[in-house]
């Protein structure tokens, strides 16, 4: 039984390298590197002091906060397994997901009491829950979080994981159906944090910043690259532009993980110029294809600091990477189609574009995205027909069509469930999409499909308009037939104020 690539061992490496160094930060409270092993030992032992047995679930119900830090090594070193639900559910979708995980004990926020009250009474698997914020707002019968730390004992809890131990369950967002739980072991996510900090060369001078949620694959990569590289984490319990520029000035962070969406956030935000951001090296995001035009505005504000990711909950993080370097020799050259690309293999990962017969693709040809490597998860969790899917022969199919060019640089096309076909006609929505992402009066735009009794489905944009500007569809549709083939130009575009989003914030298309 292979148990040194666990987590309790990647934070303990902290206790040689980095034991007085500040581990986490959040808000006016902090602690030290030794601090928090201390903690996190002392946690995982007052599980156990539950009865708990190995495999059973434990799940936290917070923002992003120091606990939800900490539960990604308490629970695990108990030998149990972590469920970290997206506080942005309604309760009934929260219902689906714990009915399904089954947890014998919850850690809820003081902010989701009434979330939690609503669907308490139709959850039998929850023997005991534990509260986090005012003790004078405790529930009768709950435990506090700081007081059962205070009593449990500070020893290594008296279990030993095994690096193929089931750690946590990564729900997915939902965009495809019914939310997932992603089966993560130990070794995915001492994977996660080694190959990012080999990648990101970090160092000694690096401070991050934990701005996306700790339920999103976004969050959690960032956590498990800052513990095993040994750099302090500053944590956002909820994410905004000014607080998240006002936390860079302040701490002189350098690195940190974004969802695409939060590029394009700081891209459109006009008020950049009252912050100092110079610290800032390597901002690696993922979550979604980014548009070129997006991209290469954040990289005219803030510099050449963006790193673009691809990775999925099903891969517990990154399966490549458009490194810096290669960034900026494809600008240099004027090579901007280089920003629409996710880019190369990750460390410890490979990732191939297959044709219909599984075989490698032709530069330039569409085909869909398969990966294997130490990321990968180990399936679906009670889902074996939906496992069988998707993991097959050792590698992952996360349902991408993609592209290859000369070097190997792999372009994500569009979802594969995404495509329309109109007239006979295969149309990429993204690519439509970065069409009208270029017209000056756009913010934001999605392309679906619409059924049409002529052509089978028609291309239809939802489009969002800068703040002020006033655009009308038929100038739209002639910008696009300017751009690409007419049979591509939506037939129909919609204007709506405001896209909406999944939690994790990607846009929603249907």
């Amino acid at each position: 039984m292979k148990s040194f690539c666990t987590l309790n061992n990647m934070l303990r490496r902290n206790l040689e390298f980095n034991p007085d160094k500040t581990a986490l930060i959040e808000g006016d409270r902090q602690f030290t590197f030794s601090e928090m092993y201390d903690r996190c030992n002392r946690m995982a032992n007052a599980l156990l002091s539950f009865g708990l047995k190995k495999g059973e679930r434990v799940a936290i119900l917070s923002k992003n906060s120091i606990e939800n830090a900490e539960s990604y090594f308490t629970v695990p070193s108990a030998n149990l397994v972590l469920v970290m639900l997206n506080f942005r559910l309604a309760p009934r979708e929260l219902q689906d997901i714990l009915l399904d995980s089954e947890p014998s004990i919850i850690i809820v926020n003081q902010e989701y009491l009434a979330h939690f009250a609503q669907i308490q009474s139709e959850l039998p698997s929850i023997k005991e829950v534990i509260f986090i914020g005012d003790p004078a707002q405790k529930p009768a019968g709950w435990h506090h979080y700081e007081d059962i730390i205070a009593a449990a004992p500070a020893a290594t809890p008296n279990v030993n994981p095994a690096e193929d131990d089931l750690a946590a369950l990564l729900y997915t967002s939902g965009t495809t159906g019914a939310p997932k739980g992603c089966m993560a072991t130990h070794r995915n996510f001492y994977h996660v944090g080694r190959s990012l900090t080999l990648e990101l060369q970090m160092d000694a001078d690096d401070v991050g910043i934990i701005a996306s949620p700790l339920f999103h694959a976004t969050g959690e990569v960032t956590l498990m690259n800052h513990i095993y590289s040994g750099t302090t984490s500053i944590i956002m319990p909820m994410w905004d532009v000014p607080t998240f520029l006002e936390l860079v000035e302040k701490y002189k962070i350098t690195t940190g993980m974004l969802a695409t969406p939060m590029v394009l956030f700081l891209a459109e935000f006009g008020d950049f110029a009252k912050y100092d951001f110079s610290s800032l090296k390597k901002i690696y995001f993922a979550g979604a294809p980014v548009t070129p035009v997006v991209f290469q505005k954040a990289i005219k504000i803030y510099g050449n600091v963006f790193i673009h990711l691809f990775g999925t909950s099903e891969t517990v993080g990154q399966t490549t990477i458009l490194r810096l370097a290669d960034v900026a020799e494809a600008l240099a050259v004027g090579n901007n189609e280089i920003l629409a690309s996710c880019g190369r293999s990750f460390v410890d990962m490979e990732s191939i574009v297959v044709d219909e017969n599984d075989r490698p693709t032709s530069p330039g040809v569409v085909g869909e995205l398969k990966v294997r490597g130490l990321g990968n998860c180990s399936g679906y969790w009670r889902k074996e027909a939906e496992t069988a899917a998707v993991f097959r022969n050792g590698w992952y199919y996360p349902l991408d069509l993609c592209r290859v060019d000369e070097r190997g640089f792999i372009y994500v096309v569009d979802r594969k469930k995404d495509m329309i076909i109109t007239g006979g006609e295969n149309v990429y929505p993204a690519e439509v999409e970065n069409v009208l992402y270029r017209h000056p009066q756009v913010s934001q735009a999605a392309v679906i499909a619409l059924p049409d009794a002529k052509w089978g489905e028609a291309v239809t944009a939802v489009v969002q308009l800068k703040p002020g500007e006033n655009v009308d569809e038929n100038e739209l549709r002639s910008f696009c037939k300017a751009e690409i083939a007419s049979y591509k130009s939506p037939r129909r575009i919609l204007f709506i104020d405001e896209m909406p989003r999944s939690a994790s914030g990607k846009i929603l298309k249907y």
